[in-house]
């Protein structure tokens, strides 16, 4: 047997334990350390990333949960740190949910790993955080931020929340701050469009309030005017956008 059959032996011997053939007592004691092992450190790294998923769970559906990505998803990355994102992605294209999984299962994992996604994420150079003074001529939107929308209130959801069916969009605005701390808001739909048109690239006031008028027919220039330049005072006061 070569050295690569011997390590995919050894591979499916670690995730499907209870197929394992081996008859060698030592063998098998020595394979049930690597397997509690290998499953622990996958387990504890997920639960420690996904703690709200985890606490509406019971110890059996949430370590099924876990076994099922551990056995099915071939891991890209040999970094724990991009476990949480293979999980997430394991949810949303090949997981088959069960009754005891919750119907926003896929969307509250991915709001979760984006919090950790972007308390991690690197940047080109130095952001130039607004100082509070004068709007600045030009702005953009934070490269340590994100607007995502989900048919639940991902952010209520717990133990003592867990709606059962999908609702009107909810948009969140995820964002980390001079201090390193990830936050986030609740947009409503004219908030989310001004910071996706913003997304877009570096503008000023001016020209982002004739964006949002052109898209938001019907709601007066000077109102989205006031609205636009509050928003970004607010975004650029917490970190979400920065100066350009």
């Amino acid at each position: 047997m070569s050295l690569n059959e011997q390590l995919r032996e050894l591979a499916t011997s670690i995730r499907y334990p209870e197929q394992s053939d081996s008859v060698d007592e030592d063998t098998k004691r020595r394979l049930a350390i690597y397997q509690s092992l290998f499953y622990n450190n996958v387990e504890g790294f997920i639960r420690n990333g996904f703690p709200v998923l985890h606490s509406i769970y019971s110890e059996e559906s949430w370590h099924r949960l876990v076994r099922a990505f551990f056995q099915q998803h071939a891991c890209r990355s040999p970094y724990f740190i991009d476990i949480s994102k293979e999980f997430v992605e394991f949810l949303s294209n090949a997981y088959e949910p069960v009754p005891a999984d919750p119907v926003f299962l896929k969307e509250l994992a991915h709001y979760e790993w984006l919090e950790l996604a972007l308390s991690v994420r690197k940047t080109d150079g130095t952001l130039n955080y607004w100082q509070g003074n004068a709007l600045p001529a030009y702005f953009r939107t934070s490269p340590v931020s994100e607007l995502v929308g989900y048919p639940y209130p991902v952010h209520m959801i717990g133990p003592d929340f867990m709606p059962e069916e999908p609702g009107d969009s909810h948009y969140y605005l995820l964002y980390r701050d001079c201090d390193h701390n990830v936050a986030f808001q609740h947009l409503n739909p004219l908030a989310a469009l001004t910071f996706e048109l913003l997304s877009q690239q570096p503008t000023s006031v001016e020209r982002l309030c004739e964006l949002v008028h052109q898209q938001a027919a019907g709601i007066p220039l000077n109102t989205v005017q006031q609205g636009v330049q509050q928003l970004i005072s607010q975004w650029l006061s917490c970190g979400a956008a920065v100066e350009a």
